[in-house]
C-alpha cells in the first residue's frame, strides 16, 4: 500500500466507557524502541498457562520476549505513551507455523504470518481513552499509569510507575549502536477475548534501525504489581537483548480482531468499576 493511501480504509466507530473510538485506530506519528530477548522456554510457558497459546521455540530452544516502548504523538484519540511486554506464540490447537524465524525476517505482511504472532502479557498506558479502547475492543490487558520517558537520538530511557505507589515497576536506560536499516513488518497479535482466541493484524509503515544495545540498564523495582512480578519471573533484567529495533517515523493501523478458535477466556487483570458497569449495561 502506498504512503498516500495508507489510512484510506473504511472505519467503524465503537463506544467505550470513556469515549467513541474508530477502528481501525490510526497512529500517524510514532516513536518505538523494541528490546528483543531470548528467554528460557519453560519460564515463558508458565506465563501462558490457561491461554490456549504456546511459546514458539526458536533455533536455540528458547522463546522470544520483547519489551516495547511506544510514544504516540498523533493518534485518533489523545496522544499517549505505552509499554508492552510481548511473547511470540502460536495457538496450540492450530497447525504449527514453523519455521518461525523466516516469517519474522521475510514475511512483512501480517496476513502471511499464519498461526504465529505475539501475545501481550502487559500493556500500561497513560490516558484513559487508550485503556478503555484496548480492553473493551481488543481485549488487551491495559492499565493506567505514568510512563516517564526521554528519547535523544540513539539514547533512550523510559519507566513504568506503579499506579498505587508511584514507585518504579521497571526503569530502562540505554543506547543503541550503529544499526542496519530494515523495512517494518506488520504485527499479528493473539489474545483471549469473548471465550475465543482472537487474531489482530496491526499494519505498520516505517524503516527500523536494528542495533545492539550499549550501556543498557534495566531495573525492576520491589513493587508487588503484577507487571513487576512478571518481569521478575521472566528474568529480563539479568539478560541482554539480542537486538534493539528503533524508529521515530512509524505509522500504524490497529485493525479489528477476528475470532479464530474457541477457548474459554481467563479473567482479564486490572478490573475497573466504570468498565464493568458499562459492559454490563451493554449486555442488557
Amino acid at each position: 500500500m502506498s504512503k498516500s493511501n495508507f489510512f484510506n480504509v473504511p472505519r467503524t466507530f465503537y463506544t467505550t466507557c470513556v469515549t467513541e473510538t474508530q477502528v481501525p485506530m490510526f497512529f500517524y506519528d510514532v516513536s518505538e524502541r523494541r528490546l528483543n530477548y531470548f528467554v528460557d522456554y519453560n519460564r515463558v510457558l508458565t506465563m501462558l498457562e490457561g491461554t490456549g497459546l504456546l511459546p514458539c521455540k526458536f533455533f536455540n530452544g528458547k522463546a522470544m520476549v520483547s519489551i516495547v516502548f511506544f510514544q504516540y504523538r498523533k493518534v485518533t484519540i489523545p496522544a499517549y505513551d505505552e509499554v508492552a511486554i510481548t511473547i511470540v506464540v502460536r495457538p496450540k490447537m492450530l497447525p504449527d507455523p514453523s519455521p518461525y524465524i523466516t516469517k519474522i525476517l521475510f514475511k512483512k505482511r501480517g496476513a502471511s504470518w499464519g498461526n504465529m504472532g505475539v501475545y501481550i502479557l502487559e500493556m500500561p498506558v497513560t490516558v484513559p481513552e487508550a485503556r478503555a479502547a484496548g480492553r473493551e475492543i481488543w481485549g488487551y490487558p491495559k492499565f493506567l499509569t505514568k510512563i516517564p520517558n526521554k528519547l535523544d537520538g540513539r539514547k533512550f530511557e523510559f519507566s513504568v510507575l506503579d499506579p498505587d505507589t508511584g514507585k518504579d515497576i521497571v526503569s530502562i536506560k540505554g543506547e543503541t549502536g550503529i544499526g542496519i536499516p530494515t523495512k517494518s513488518f506488520d504485527l499479528v497479535c493473539f489474545n483471549n477475548y469473548r471465550d475465543s482466541i482472537w487474531k489482530i493484524i496491526v499494519d505498520a509503515d516505517a524503516w527500523y534501525t536494528n542495533a545492539r544495545a550499549k550501556k543498557l540498564v534495566m531495573h525492576v523495582g520491589d513493587s508487588n504489581h503484577r507487571m513487576a512480578r512478571n518481569l521478575r519471573d521472566l528474568g529480563l533484567a539479568e539478560l541482554k537483548p539480542f537486538v534493539i529495533q528503533s524508529t521515530d517515523r512509524l505509522r500504524i493501523k490497529l485493525n479489528a480482531g477476528t475470532p479464530i478458535a474457541k477457548w474459554k477466556s481467563p479473567e482479564m487483570p486490572y478490573k475497573y468499576d466504570l468498565e464493568t458497569r458499562f459492559l454490563k449495561d451493554k449486555e442488557k
